[in-house]
């Protein structure tokens, strides 16, 4: 039994004990106060055990959450940021391009340097000599260089 629950009998017990009826003006409110009490706690339980599951329930969705990114990233001393061998243009900080590795495959991420949007693409379909314009902006992505 909670504590409110608890509370609000000892307030019903106080009453009987009191002998109060449902006869006078005072009677009829307090037992009305009480019976409104034993509500209100009734459903505060409810509330409290249905608290309780949902908090099961994000924690074992946080567990799945857990093991799913660690399915899909592996460990994080996988990633190695200081290796500068995956960039497409040593020179042109405007095309800011890393190649990650994805389970089995790799995707590249390319940063538009017109609109700053990130746009993902298939590392092994990848290929220059197609045209690729920005899905947000519709602007080239990549130039050929007039010379």
């Amino acid at each position: 039994m909670s504590q409110l629950s608890g509370k609000v009998q000892y307030l019903r017990g106080l009453a009987d004990g009191l002998h109060v009826e449902n006869e006078s003006k005072e009677g009829k409110l307090l037992l009305a106060l009480i019976d409104a009490m034993e509500e209100f706690a009734r459903e505060v339980a409810r509330i409290d055990a249905e608290l309780s599951e949902l908090d099961d329930v994000v924690d074992n969705i946080e567990v799945d959450l857990e093991a799913f990114d660690e399915m899909l990233f592996g460990d994080d001393d996988d990633w190695d940021d200081d290796d500068d061998d995956d960039d497409w243009d040593d020179d042109d900080d405007e095309k800011d391009t890393v190649v990650r590795e994805l389970n089995e495959g790799a995707f590249i991420e390319y940063e538009c340097p017109h609109c700053r949007s990130k746009i993902y693409y298939d590392a092994k379909a990848f290929d220059l000599s197609h045209e690729h314009t920005c899905p947000d902006c519709g602007k080239e992505l990549f130039p050929e260089d007039e010379e």
